[in-house]
């Protein structure tokens, strides 16, 4: 009996009972004993009901308090059964070796020096990752491992996030926060072993991961956006933080099953650089007046050519002081079915600070511009697709149609190549570059940078077995022209002042990737 047929029997019964005494009468005994059958039906009826909904309640109580473990693709998750609090393990472990092939005639100083081959544990990190209360979300990251040596161990993301206002999501704490296509690209993702220069050299205004940061993020189908207030990377100390703004929009165009269409653009406004110790004297008198020592705010602009068994940097900058600066940029991408193509440009700005030391030639509110840009793309021989995820507004790897031995199956295959640029000189690249008497780096005074400009081409074939493992095989061909200051002839460097520094190199690199 349903309830709507329970409420019309009581409505029935009720309406009976106000009936005057003398229609009752006139009733039938027969009606009346089938007149009480019917409502000791209905109270066995209303019993078994309650019965069964106590039964239900106490269903419903075991399945909230359940905990269920789950192994999806490797990952191990807990869960309770009501979704108020999951947590999941991730882990990943990139190990590198390399080959380097260098000229025989290497320049005299760094950074021309002999690049040693070797093997390298890029990466070694393990996550926690999850949420509670439904709308609460955390995350935590170490990050193992590193570029040649560098950074025996890191904190990554230490964040937590609400999600309550669909569709964003504000987070708070140590943050890789989303900038440039590449950069939100995973690690376990990307399409060459490491990212392009331009892009490492971009995220290192104010996006790198561990900074301390604050900001929120979103997308719909077709439209990803973020903004970050970011600080200085946890652990780097120093006096007084960076403050910079870190944003991000991409958006997807007429996406259909076969294709993707992006397009994005990114930007980093610095503020103000971390400051060091102070540092300097006071100035001469009347040379700059009112100037003292001061803390100093200094930065370096530079990257490894696109492999970090060795971490030497053949392009570089040197330590400049400077008081702010930017990098921005526009992004592109496409793919249709296993075609796939990818490139982003960048601006970079620094507005250099005036010294605290009298030189002779004084260096004056001068601004440093450069610039960077690369293209890629690859072809799935085995005709997966890259996929695209809007949540990062990036392109993903392939995943295997059918693992390695399943089916006869060799896992997925993809061809990639790769060209990119560099330029870090401003300014002058031969004769005077007044006010800088070193060899390979600027005084705070030099009227002009020699950063130098590099050009990597690198083809690649990626190997992915089943969705937990890939290697990757990349050949580069490196390209780098650099130019050593003019000011001291008598520095011993061999070709005299102006002397080339860059070199041509070519590297041969194999990874081997697992996670979970």
């Amino acid at each position: 009996m349903t309830l709507r047929q329970l409420l019309l029997l009581g409505t029935a019964l009720g309406v009976l009972s106000a009936v005057p005494v003398t229609a009752h009468a006139q009733a039938s005994k027969s009606d009346v004993e089938e007149l009480k059958k019917q409502i000791d039906k209905l109270q066995k009826r209303v019993q078994q009901m309650e019965a069964k909904t106590n039964s239900q309640i106490e269903e419903v109580k075991a399945k909230q308090d359940a905990v269920k473990v789950t192994l999806e693709n490797g990952k191990p998750m807990i869960s309770v059964g009501d979704g108020l609090f999951e947590a999941a393990i991730r882990g990943r472990m990139h190990f590198d070796m390399a080959s380097y092939m260098q000229d025989d005639n290497l320049p005299s100083v760094a950074p021309g020096r002999d690049l040693g081959s070797g093997a390298n544990v890029r990466r070694s990190e393990i996550s926690l990752e999850g949420k509670f209360m439904r709308d609460w979300e955390y995350l935590t990251t170490m990050e193992f491992g590193g570029s040649g040596g560098e950074a025996a161990g890191a904190i990554k993301n230490i964040f937590l996030g609400y999600t309550g206002v669909k569709p964003l999501r504000f987070q708070i704490g140590a943050i890789q926060v989303p900038f440039t296509m590449d950069d939100s690209t995973s690690s376990n993702e990307i399409t060459f072993i490491e990212r392009a220069s331009p892009v490492a050299l971009a995220t290192s205004f104010g996006a790198q991961k561990g900074r301390a940061a604050a900001g929120v993020r979103g997308n719909t189908n077709t439209f990803f956006g973020s903004l970050y207030y970011t600080k200085g990377v946890i652990g780097e100390g120093g006096i007084d933080e960076a403050n910079n703004l870190v944003g991000r929009a991409a958006y997807l165009y007429a996406p259909n099953p076969d294709t993707n269409i992006h397009f994005g653009v990114s930007g980093t406004r610095v503020f103000n650089f971390s400051e060091a110790a102070a540092v300097g004297a006071p100035a001469a008198a009347g040379a700059f007046p009112g100037l003292q020592a001061a803390s100093a705010a200094q930065f370096n602009l530079q990257d490894r050519p696109e492999i970090r068994v060795d971490g030497t940097r053949l392009v570089s900058t040197g330590l400049l002081s400077v008081e702010d600066g930017f990098a921005a940029g526009p992004e592109f991408g496409f793919n249709w079915k296993n075609l796939y193509l990818q490139s982003e440009y960048f601006f970079y700005g620094l507005d250099r600070k005036q010294p605290n030391t009298a030189p002779a030639t004084a260096l004056l509110d001068t601004n440093a511009d450069f610039e960077g840009w690369y293209v890629q793309g690859s072809w799935i021989v085995t005709g997966e697709t890259k996929r695209y995820d809007i949540r990062n507004a990036s392109f993903g790897a392939p995943r295997p149609a059918s693992p390695l031995g399943m089916d006869g199956s060799f896992g997925a295959i993809e061809l990639a190549a790769r060209y990119s640029a560099v330029d870090l000189n401003d300014g002058g690249t031969g004769g005077v570059c007044a006010g800088n008497a070193t060899q390979t780096a600027p005084t705070a005074t030099s009227a002009c940078i020699r950063g130098g400009e590099q050009d990597i081409i690198t083809l690649g074939i990626n190997w992915y077995p089943n969705r937990n493992v890939r290697f990757m095989l990349n050949y580069l061909f490196i390209d780098t022209d650099r130019q050593a200051y003019p000011n001291n002839a008598a520095a011993g460097l061999s070709g005299g002042p102006n002397a080339e520094i860059g070199q041509d190199v070519d590297v041969l690199a194999l990874r081997s990737q697992f996670n979970f």
